[in-house]
């Protein structure tokens, strides 16, 4: 079986995996750029190197032995498999196990490292960066004409993402448009709207058309599901997070009018000074 295709099978698999996605998102999933980070000189990855590793995070994490979260009564079982959303600053994994939960769980109980380690040596595929992969066929170009996917190549393209979890409806939501607008020119930079309390996508397309922030959003029955994924428990909104490709925080903040310096200083520290040649959409 020719490499294109089988990346084509295992892509299908991870949209199985992780939830329906509509026949827009399938369509924007075609476009999947080639991804080697394959480095056998690179250092072996361990717990103490995990964050700085994260181009070898693997895309599923399974437990090795049982694990019981607190609060619940029966221990989650070997062999259970889940999507990584990150690896914590404090060294755990914060894993989506679909209907089995959410949890941060302690590196040592899964086979990321082993996995992680078997991506460096070249052993098993990584198909694309892992935030990349997971929003990429799930969002919304609301910078075209038409309702169309923004798509996995242009998503692959950049460095980071700036997530936003806002309701459109609130009356706040213009400034913050208005204020987080000219990140859009941010070199390598990504701004992706997760609009909170039900908007549907081709008159959320037109709102943000109309307030001049033509960014990409996440198709409306899944961006609630994110904020769940991807915020902690009880974050107040509207609220940001900067990640990297693989999901990594760089920075987490409610927004408010004052945060644009610290937010520019934490894009400074992690990718240097803005330039507007991002080929911003």
């Amino acid at each position: 079986m020719r490499k294109h295709q089988l990346r084509s099978i295992l892509l299908l698999l991870v949209l199985s995996f992780t939830s329906g996605s509509s026949r827009m998102a399938a369509q924007g999933s075609s476009d999947l750029p080639e991804h080697n980070v394959a480095d056998a000189n690179a250092a072996p990855v361990t717990e103490r190197n995990l964050l700085a590793s994260e181009r070898f995070w693997p895309y599923h994490v399974a437990l090795t032995r049982p694990w019981r979260p607190a609060g619940r009564a029966e221990p989650l079982v070997p062999g259970i498999a889940g999507v990584l959303i990150r690896v914590e600053n404090g060294g755990n994994a914060r894993i989506d196990f679909g209907r089995d939960g959410l949890y941060e769980v302690p590196v040592e109980v899964t086979d990321l490292l082993e996995n992680a380690n078997r991506i460096r040596r070249g052993e098993l595929e990584k198909m694309a960066s892992n935030f990349v992969l997971d929003i990429g066929p799930r969002l919304v170009d609301s910078a075209s004409d038409s309702l169309r996917p923004f798509g996995l190549r242009p998503a692959a393209e950049r460095s980071a993402f700036l997530c936003v979890f806002a309701d459109p409806s609130a009356q706040g939501f213009p400034g913050l448009a208005a204020a987080l607008a000219p990140l859009r020119d941010r070199r390598r930079l990504l701004t992706i709207l997760f609009a909170q309390g039900g908007h549907p996508d081709a008159r959320l397309r037109e709102q943000l058309r109309s307030l001049g922030w033509a960014i990409p959003f996440v198709f409306d029955h899944m961006s609630e599901s994110y904020a769940h994924s991807l915020l902690p428990e009880g974050t107040p909104l509207p609220a940001l997070l900067l990640v990297t490709r693989e999901g990594r925080v760089l920075f987490q903040s409610r927004f408010r009018p004052d945060v644009m310096p610290e937010l520019s200083a934490a894009l400074d520290q992690a990718f240097g000074s803005s330039s507007a040649s991002a080929g911003s959409r």
